[in-house]
């Protein structure tokens, strides 16, 4: 029999039944005989339904039939002479059948999904994340007061209703996020932060040296005058550390328009910071070299390799040097050990070189010029802030008449930008 039943493992359209067939139940069964095509052909007489039929052998078949076909086979196997065997029970009447038979295996299941499904319908754990702890006591008496606590039911948790009575109610906290994963609770949280308010006046000052073209003043005293040069550095508007602020102190007419209005309106108790719109044009330089003769180096591909090994100061050298007039190298390390004050105690060290060839490039005079240009141009150009506007771009290149060695240009690239930047008084 465990022979037929690895033969039916081995041919799986025989146990291929339905859903249906499954939840009646149904039985594959083995039939011996002379003629077991005599016997299919009774059973479909009887009407009896075989489903499955596979053929094993001569006189030797497998057929599956449902729980009522095999209890009315005896008939049919008599008249055609054939026996039949029961290899496989399947579908739900037998699987229940031998639960019944384990009646405390059943109750046991029974309650161990009982109290796994109550264990997954309360809370387990509430976290609260990111507070200070006196808002992290306050969340809690929060969530407590709205019956979100230990072994609370998890279908009485509303993460939104926490989130907005959270926020409601602790001032100091810039975000609440409230997650219910599983059986645990998690309130995160973000306090707010103030930003660090200088004890003195704040000044406004020239960003780069440049010459004022426009200042319009809106809180404190103007300390120039549009058309004025200032340096890096230089205090442009300067705050009050008095009590309250009258009015500014006046530019005249020579200042521009609006430069006197309104510096320093309003009053109070503490320090007049300074405010102001400032724009200057400020003159960025780029300086660039190119030699006329330029070595190329390419490597030709031959190199070698040598080993290091480095064990507490002392060095020990495998393989060759290379000897190569001209040569670039990579070095890799790897730390095997280390001593007690963290220093490598025993490390092995790759050293490459890598042959090269160098040619010497003669250039024209445009070729150095243009790569001249563009790398001052470059270098002017990394200075400029994003916001700039760009009005004039000058040059002077060396005297081509003369023969030189390379190629010097510098550019000067004229901008206007806003040059104000405020600066706490110290």
């Amino acid at each position: 029999m465990p022979q037929l039943v690895a033969v039916v493992r081995r041919y799986p359209e025989v146990a291929g039944a339905g859903l249906w067939d499954w939840l009646r139940g149904y039985v594959i069964i083995r039939i011996e005989g002379r003629a077991p095509e005599k016997f299919v052909n009774m059973a479909a007489a009887y009407r009896i339904e075989l489903a499955d039929v596979t053929m094993l052998g001569p006189g030797l078949m497998l057929a599956r039939t449902s729980i009522d076909g095999y209890k009315r086979l005896g008939p049919v196997l008599r008249a055609s002479g054939c026996r039949a065997a029961v290899e496989e029970r399947m579908g739900a009447p037998f699987v229940v059948a031998r639960l019944l038979r384990r009646r405390f295996l059943v109750l046991g299941a029974v309650l161990f999904l009982a109290v796994l499904y109550g264990a997954s319908s309360v809370l387990w754990t509430i976290h609260v994340v990111g507070a200070e702890p006196p808002e992290h006591e306050q969340i809690l008496r929060i969530l407590q007061t709205m019956g979100v606590r230990r072994w609370a039911f998890r279908r009485g948790v509303n993460c939104d209703a926490i989130r907005r009575e959270i926020t409601r109610s602790v001032h100091k906290l810039a975000w609440v996020g409230v997650e219910l994963r599983g059986t645990t609770l998690t309130v995160r949280a973000a306090p707010k932060v103030a930003p660090d308010v200088p004890e003195g006046p704040i000044d406004i000052v020239a960003s780069a040296d440049a010459v004022i073209t426009r200042l319009i003043l809106l809180a404190g005293d103007a300390a120039v005058r549009e058309g004025d040069t200032v340096l890096q550095g230089q205090v442009i508007v300067g705050g009050r550390p008095g009590a309250g602020a009258g009015s500014g102190t006046g530019l005249g007419p020579d200042a521009g328009a609006g430069a006197g209005a309104g510096a320093g309106a309003g009053a109070g108790s503490g320090p007049v910071h300074a405010r102001a719109l400032v724009q200057g044009r400020v003159w960025r330089v780029g300086q660039a070299r190119i030699p006329l003769a330029v070595e190329q180096r390419v490597r030709t591909g031959r190199s070698a390799t040598r080993y290091v090994l480095r064990l507490a100061g002392a060095e020990l050298s495998l393989g060759p040097t290379g000897g190569y007039a001209a040569y670039d190298s990579e070095r890799f390390s790897k730390v095997l050990a280390l001593g007690r004050d963290g220093d490598s105690l025993v490390e092995v060290i790759r050293m490459s070189r890598h042959e090269l060839k160098v040619d010497l490039v003669r250039l024209s005079w445009e070729q150095a010029y243009a790569m001249a240009r563009d790398a001052a141009v470059s270098a002017a150009k990394s200075q400029i802030p994003a916001d700039a506007r760009i009005i004039t771009i000058s040059e002077e290149v060396s005297d081509r008449s003369l023969p030189p060695d390379a190629v010097d240009v510098r550019v000067v690239i004229e901008t206007l930008e806003e040059i104000g930047r405020p600066q706490a008084r110290p």
